[in-house]
């Protein structure tokens, strides 16, 4: 708050329309100054004697600021408009525009006499600012004679602008304060969005190669079975073969048998046949069962895989889903 001045909370054009306001309703000067008596707007109905004689003057400008300052914080110390004779001896009149407890600023009037002026003592005032004291005493005897009373008034009606003005620039500055607070939260929200985001691309990224490796496996699979198939089909031939040689085998051995003598050698031959075919049928009939159970285990692998994909999939799309909807606050957020 420290930091703060009159012209942060309240527009220059606005000040300048209530002083224009308040100068040609009561006709006398008017002027809105900041904490350092630097004024901020254009004096209103400013008299020739303070705006081309006064401030012209390289010291009188200083001295005018001062008594400026220095009504602005005397009104601060009682929290009433004041009324104070300038460095000049002109009558003028402040009341305090505070923020909170906090003196920023001063609306300031007057550039009146209350009485008919000693103008020897203006002559001697000139003389100190180095204006012509001739030229100064004319512009002297234009200046407003107005009665002690109404000027009061007037300064009663400059202290309750002033108490609107503060109640304003203490308005203004609890928006702003709220507004700043906004800024900050919608920007620490932009940051936890824009990182949802690219978490979110990271994790899309990382689905979609996951996808693509189920859908190698699927396809591994796939082959898996119809090799698995295929084998089948020649377990089936080597069957076949193996049943056809143990009857060739068994027809051997009985016409081994009619031959007798001769034909021991034969049987023997045949008996191994035989032997070799039951061997091979034995063996045949184990790779089929095998065969049966890797089939078994590729197509229930091939069914869950597939599954699996249709579930990465509607990861992606509630990804995609969730991506638009960041997208779409990170919009509003900026709006």
């Amino acid at each position: 708050m420290d930091d703060i001045r009159l012209t942060d909370l309240i527009d220059v054009r606005t000040l300048q329309e209530i002083q224009d306001g308040f100068a040609n309703l009561t006709g006398m000067a008017a002027l809105t100054t900041d904490a350092d008596g630097n004024a901020v707007t254009q004096g209103s109905n400013f008299t020739d004697f303070c705006m081309n004689y006064t401030r012209q003057s390289r010291v009188g400008c200083a001295r005018c600021e001062n008594c400026d300052k220095t009504g602005g914080e005397q009104t601060m110390r009682t929290g009433k408009a004041s009324a104070y004779f300038c460095h000049a001896g002109l009558v003028d009149f402040a009341a305090p525009i505070m923020l909170n407890g906090k003196f920023i600023g001063s609306f300031i009037g007057g550039q009146v006499l209350t009485e008919e002026p000693d103008e020897d003592k203006f002559r001697a005032i000139a003389e100190e600012i180095g204006v012509d004291p001739d030229d100064y005493i004319r512009a002297l005897r234009k200046i407003k004679i107005i009665d002690k009373k109404q000027v009061d008034a007037a300064a009663d009606f400059l202290c309750t602008i002033a108490k609107v003005l503060s109640q304003t620039a203490y308005n203004n500055y609890l928006a702003n304060q709220s507004n700043t607070g906004l800024t900050s939260l919608n920007r620490s929200m932009m940051s936890k969005v824009a990182e949802a985001g690219d978490t979110l691309q990271t994790s899309a990224k990382r689905i979609r190669s996951l996808a693509s490796a189920f859908e190698n496996i699927s396809r591994v699979a796939s082959e898996t079975a119809d090799e698995v198939a295929s084998t089948t089909g020649t377990v089936k031939v080597i069957q076949d073969i193996a049943m056809n040689t143990k009857i060739l085998g068994f027809n051997a051995s009985i016409e081994a048998s009619r031959a007798k003598e001769s034909g021991k050698g034969f049987g023997v031959i045949a008996q191994e046949v035989r032997n070799l075919a039951e061997t091979s049928k034995s063996s045949a009939d184990k790779i089929e069962k095998t065969m049966q159970h890797i089939g078994e285990y590729s197509k229930d692998m091939n069914e869950e895989v597939m599954k699996t994909k249709e579930t990465v999939s509607k990861c992606l799309e509630d990804l995609k889903s969730f991506s638009d909807l960041l997208d779409e606050l990170k919009k509003m957020s900026a709006e």
